[in-house]
């Protein structure tokens, strides 16, 4: 699975947002030498803790700062998840349950699409899962020494999704763990899951880090818990990710193909037993909690992003997994059959639309690096399918287990190996030109747009021009915001400037790089002195100087 993982994750530029944004909050951590207040383009950016930022700095620390060292750490997460859920799945089913949950869960598409994207989401989302698992798993365990160490684990888990993203690293666990002793009346258990010891464990890697940040900025408690952890969560307020309640029904089916064929099933016949004899399955109704607590809860809100769902995966994978162990000997199983018949249908249909595709470029301004991409895939599911339904005719789970791990490896690495070329809002071309022209006298300049990888691939601060003092600042969620929120943390009229100022600063004898959207070029073209240097999708870099200036 490390292979699996490691295979290109350093082959294409830096994603934005998120990869350039909470790259650079690590990037300035190094360089500043302040561990304390995570810092966006010189600007304290408090949104959330720092383990994130502490592990990327680590990496680039150890190994340079280079792509594949920025994704080190959510890859390593992501093999980690993999590896406790085998641990929990021979611990609570069998060797074989667990093998099998390990393995859907490490080729799903969107599990190993976060563990090969720089951001919080997989990292909270393997801690959770992490101290679920080891909860559930020291349950059940009768050994002392072991269940004591799965609990103790637990606590340490839940501590550092907290130290990751905040309350949610407690909240799933409480809300979870809490439902199931209430449902089996199991009260007594509280005096054999260390709690004090655990309530130490957890408090000694959460209260430093929370203590020391309010101490340098007073107002952090309020912004963080008050502003950005309760508050968007029963905001009505507008956000660029609203979605609909039902949104995380058709991600979780897509992102946990091809394993979400048997999710239906597995989920119903879990259900079924839970009915019939709860304390029986008592494991299995603690899992489907967790399935079901985390899908409502992330529902609710009206900002919803495709990643937090992601802690629902791990638990996925393992009703998946124990539903398939059981049906491994008889794959007449009805169930099982049209989990194979829905997959061959689905990469069928899915095949010959993506063989079509490149047929429609034109109309459909598809970029012309998709065009290999497709056929690829095409192909593939061509091949897939005709494997599926002849372990379908033979009814042999092994080989239809085969052929549907080796077909998702195959799609993935084709897609991360084509990753670069589907990146086309990345700066770093033109970040690359002009990084060995600049000299510490220059300014760099991003006149109404902020392009979240200029900072780190320049490895400097930059100067954002804006109206910072626009009355609706508050109510959009953009970049703007994210720098607004962070200002009244510290004095920024040296580089979060009004235009007023910007023209004061191009007219003098300072040398200014510019960089904006084409729209924005516009308001130049009538002025003097206005060297244009490169224009790369839509985004222009120019200077008030001659480059051999």
């Amino acid at each position: 699975m490390g292979i699996f993982y490691a295979l290109w994750i350093g082959s294409h530029a830096l994603f934005i947002p998120d990869e350039g944004r909470y790259s650079e909050v690590a990037r300035e951590m190094v360089a500043s030498g302040d561990y304390i207040t995570p810092r966006l383009n010189g600007v304290a950016f408090l949104d959330k803790p720092a383990l994130y930022y502490w592990l990327q700095a680590s990496a680039i620390h150890l190994f340079g700062l280079k792509e594949w060292a920025l994704r080190f750490w959510p890859a390593f997460m992501g093999v980690l998840g993999t590896i406790i859920t085998y641990l929990a799945g021979r611990v609570l089913f069998s060797r074989r349950a667990g093998l099998i949950s390990a393995i859907m869960l490490g080729t799903t598409p969107l599990y190993y699409g976060a563990a090969h994207y720089a951001n919080l989401d997989l990292e909270v989302a393997a801690l959770i899962g992490n101290s679920l698992l080891c909860f559930l798993a020291g349950i059940q365990t009768e050994n002392v020494r072991v269940r004591r160490n799965f609990l103790l684990s637990a606590y340490a888990f839940s501590g550092l999704a907290v130290l990751t993203k905040g309350l949610i690293g407690i909240v799933f666990p409480l809300l979870i763990v809490g439902s199931w002793i209430l449902i089996l009346n199991k009260w007594s258990m509280l005096k054999k899951i260390y709690l004090g010891m655990g309530c130490l464990i957890f408090l000694a890697i959460t209260l430093p880090w929370y203590v020391l940040v309010q101490k340098a900025n007073p107002e952090f408690l309020h912004f963080f818990f008050v502003t950005q952890q309760v508050s968007r969560f029963l905001t009505t307020q507008d956000f660029n990710s609203k979605a609909a309640i039902w949104f995380y029904i058709p991600v979780v089916l897509a992102g946990f193909f091809p394993w979400s064929v048997f999710l239906i099933q597995s989920l119903v016949q879990t259900g079924k037993r839970i009915w019939s004899d709860r304390k029986r399955y008592s494991v299995e109704l603690f899992l489907l909690l967790w399935f079901s607590i985390v899908l409502i809860f992330f529902s609710i809100p009206k900002s919803k992003t495709v990643g937090y769902i992601l802690p629902i995966f791990p638990v996925a994978a393992l009703l998946v997994g124990n539903y398939l162990n059981n049906a491994w000997s008889n794959s007449r199983i009805k169930d099982i059959l049209v989990g194979g018949y829905a997959y061959l249908s689905i990469s069928i249909v899915v095949g010959i639309a993506f063989f079509i595709l490149p047929y429609f470029q034109a109309q459909l301004h598809l970029p012309i690096h998709m065009l290999p991409l497709l056929r690829c895939m095409s192909l593939t599911l061509f091949v897939s399918a005709f494997f599926t339904s002849m372990s379908i005719r033979k009814c042999s789970m092994n080989s239809l287990f085969l052929s549907l791990t080796v077909t998702i490896g195959v799609l993935l690495l084709m897609f991360l190996a084509s990753a670069d070329g589907l990146n086309e809002k990345s700066i770093k071309p033109l970040a690359i030109q002009l990084k060995p022209t600049l000299t510490s006298n220059d300014e760099i300049v991003t006149f109404y747009k902020y392009y979240q990888d200029l900072p780190i691939y320049l490895e400097r601060r930059i100067t954002i021009v804006a109206d910072w003092h626009a009355a609706d600042i508050g109510s959009k969620d953009n970049w703007l915001r994210e720098l607004w929120y962070g200002m009244v943390f510290q004095d920024t009229k040296d580089w979060l400037i009004e235009e007023n100022t910007f023209w004061k600063r191009w007219n003098s004898n300072k040398r200014l790089f510019v960089l904006t959207d084409v729209r924005y070029f516009n308001n130049f073209k009538n002025k003097p002195n206005v060297y244009k240097i490169q224009e790369y999708n839509h985004v222009v870099l120019f200077s008030n100087k001659p480059r051999n200036a």
